[in-house]
């Protein structure tokens, strides 16, 4: 997946989140690899996690001392 990144969340939903070199949180289609989501926020320093609340799906990730939150939609 390019290098970088802390870590590696694959989802139920068929999606694998990782950080890549160039300081994204990069989402990518588990089947084939091919990335469908990206967000640049600096160089991902933990392994993305996940959680659910009110019914909705949360991606977090770290870059530096900020954690980011991302909701993931259908």
């Amino acid at each position: 997946f390019g290098g970088g990144g802390g870590g590696v969340l694959a989802t139920a939903g068929h999606l694998v989140f990782t950080g890549d070199a160039g300081g994204n949180l990069v989402a990518y289609d588990a089947a084939n690899g091919t990335p469908v989501w990206h967000s640049r926020i600096g160089s991902v320093s933990n392994a993305p996690t996940t959680f659910m609340l009110d019914g909705r799906q949360y991606i977090l990730a770290a870059a530096g001392d900020t954690l980011y939150a991302f909701a993931v939609y259908e």
